[in-house]
């Protein structure tokens, strides 16, 4: 099996990214990968670190679970405090992705009758779902705010603002989720000026990050949140499912795994012992963090920890830069070839690597959900390519992502492929 050699070009110490590096990863050749927001890859020789982990755990069941992977849990969980600025590891918790994370906060936190939460309409699916259900049993009262984008950060934190004015006279909302990127449309939140603004009316702030580690830099102790989370696997280049939750010391006793353990202690004092020892489970993912020093012996022309891939390419901002003009630029040559427009403000902060860009789709007999459906079989199946297509603000609109891995050729094929589907279902 092919392995990941060191593949960057260089000039004068610059890395060249683009379609050159897809060999890096599992990518299918002629596939036009513009929706690594969904999923996410990771590079070939992590894929190797993945597999022996998961043979060490065959090899001696015992020993690996009950005494050899804390200490290496512990060890990866470090390198992502480190990574966001995170002074105390014992405050980070691996879970298997931003839903369950999200879900893990909300169904252990003590909600009291009479409790109200802040919710927005463009919240994760799942994440509204758990929100859904919480109010369906009577744990807490919803408060959904409508975003009809393009906004100004600075419009989103008046609506808010106006929110917690309106609804707040008795202390009442406990909790706010907020977005750090939404999911759809694919737009950067001001989660940090929001996360102070809900804290200074004495709300709790929880931090969907699903999409930030590996897009946006993230600073947790510049604006110390209540509850985050960031999956790994979609942008950091970790198998899935990787996520991370981080809680301060404050807030452990809120927090409890979904499935309860020995280690359960109603003060919150084994946060740490409790989230790693939750039942058995493929810890895998959650190692390849950090690669084992074995393999650099063995493979000593080889790189297997993804930290060490991205510091390869340049390190964690020149991949930002990359991926984030890839995006700006990549959007506006799909909004040229379909006559639409990109969604954007005037301040431009919406764009990080993922672009909304507005499609002639103009269905007839089709529903909405039909539509959608209809969208991804055909451009995946017809066009072997992906992004996925939205209604909002009455309009339709697809999300595309830009990755080390692209170029703008890539965007340029994209377009045809959206083209030729809308043309398809406008009937």
């Amino acid at each position: 099996k092919q392995l990941f050699q060191l593949s960057v070009m260089s000039n004068e110490n610059k890395v060249t990214f683009g379609r050159h590096l897809r060999s890096d990863f599992f990518l299918e050749d002629k596939y036009i990968p513009l929706n690594h927001g969904s999923f996410g890859v990771y590079p070939r020789s992590i894929h190797k670190v993945l597999r022996e982990y998961q043979d060490k755990t065959e090899e001696h069941p015992d020993r690996w679970n009950r005494i050899e992977v804390n200490p290496l849990l512990r060890k990866n969980r470090e390198l992502i405090a480190e990574l966001i600025n995170c002074p105390d590891a014992s405050d980070v918790a691996f879970v298997q992705n931003a839903s369950t994370g999200v879900a893990t906060i909300l169904r252990s936190f003590p909600f009291e009758k009479g409790d109200k939460v802040i919710c927005f309409e463009s919240t994760y699916v799942n994440v509204n779902a758990t929100l859904k259900y919480l109010q369906d049993i009577g744990q807490v009262e919803l408060i959904s705010l409508s975003l009809k984008y393009p906004l100004s950060d600075g419009e989103v934190l008046d609506i808010l603002r106006a929110t917690i004015q309106e609804h707040n006279k008795e202390g009442k909302i406990r909790l706010a989720v907020l977005d750090a990127i939404i999911a759809q449309p694919g737009t950067v939140f001001p989660y940090e000026a929001a996360s102070r603004l809900v804290q200074e009316n004495g709300i709790l702030s929880l931090i969907d990050a699903a999409h930030s580690i590996g897009q946006i830099p993230i600073d947790i102790s510049s604006f110390d949140p209540d509850f985050f989370v960031s999956n790994l696997h979609k942008w950091f280049f970790i198998p899935r499912g990787s996520c991370i939750l981080y809680a301060p010391k404050r807030n452990q006793r809120y927090l409890h795994p979904l499935t309860i353990n020995y280690k359960y202690s109603f003060e919150g004092t084994e946060f740490e012992q409790e989230f790693w020892n939750f039942g058995a489970h493929d810890h895998s993912p959650f190692l390849c963090v950090a690669a084992d020093q074995l393999f650099p012996i063995l493979f000593p022309t080889l790189i297997f920890n993804p930290i060490e891939y991205r510091k390869s390419l340049g390190g964690e901002e020149a991949i930002r830069d990359y991926i984030h003009n890839l995006a700006v630029e990549g959007g506006n040559v799909v909004a040229k070839h379909l006559g639409t427009q990109v969604m954007e403000n005037q301040d431009k902060t919406l764009i990080g690597a993922m672009v909304n860009v507005e499609i002639p789709l103009y269905p007839k007999t089709l529903t909405d959900a039909q539509v959608s459906s209809q969208f991804i079989h055909k451009i995946i199946y017809e066009q072997n390519c992906m992004v996925p297509a939205f209604k909002h603000n009455n309009k339709w609109w697809v999300r595309l992502s830009a990755q080390i891995y692209n170029d703008l050729k890539d965007f340029e094929n994209g377009a045809k492929a959206i083209e030729k589907v809308c043309q398809e279902l406008s009937i």
